[in-house]
């Protein structure tokens, strides 16, 4: 059966302990960071952190040095599995340019199409679906057979990239319009998380909501 992605830590699908966090947390710069500060970004108590790092630097995967009274922190870029920890730690932006390549093959293309809800946020969880809020052009039917085969090839896409159903939220160009009158509470999550993905920029389809 497959199983699904935590959207706001995709790597959890390989590690979910405090390594993993704590690896993805020095991946994401090469400034030397004390492991206080890791153990902010990673969101583990120090004590965790600190245990975790002095193991990783026993094998190799983190550098340690001193800076007067205080131990910094990097991860080794020349180790071996210093990749691995690097895509763990990009898998969401990979999501987002898979997604971004698949919209651009398109005919038709969409009007607007963006990623929002959780996955945007990166706050969600296993059960956390990939929102995508689609703005199918006014001269397109909606039982248009092209139109609905590449939303349905999308939403596959998706499932089979990260385990978790695609939520796609799909509006002609006229229903946007007419949702002016009364916005749902979909336009306010839109316009704060939105991703672009593809077609008219979110801000400038939002403007005048």
């Amino acid at each position: 059966m497959l199983r699904s992605m935590n959207v706001a830590k995709p790597f959890e699908a390989v590690s979910s302990g405090v390594e993993a966090d704590v690896l993805v947390a020095l991946a994401g710069s090469t400034m030397p960071r004390s492991g206080r500060e890791v153990a902010r970004r990673a969101r583990r108590s120090p004590t965790g952190v600190q245990y975790v790092l002095d193991r990783l630097v026993e094998h190799g995967l983190v550098d340690r040095m001193e800076a007067g009274r205080t131990l910094l922190y990097t991860l080794n870029r020349n180790h071996l599995l210093a990749p691995v920890v690097e895509q763990m730690a990009e898998a969401r932006n990979e999501l987002v340019q898979r997604l971004r390549d698949e919209i651009a093959a398109w005919r038709p293309l969409p009007a607007h199409a963006s990623l929002f809800g959780s996955a945007a946020r990166g706050d969600g969880s296993t059960d956390s679906d990939i929102d995508l809020f689609v703005v199918r052009p006014a001269k397109v039917d909606a039982d248009d057979p092209a139109w609905s085969d590449q939303v349905d090839r999308l939403a596959r896409a998706v499932r089979g990239w990260t385990g978790n159903n695609a939520g796609v939220v799909e509006l002609s160009e006229d229903e946007l319009a007419q949702l002016r009158k009364d916005p749902p509470p979909v336009i306010d999550e839109l316009r704060r998380d939105a991703i672009d993905l593809g077609g008219e920029p979110a801000k400038s389809l939002l403007r005048s909501f």
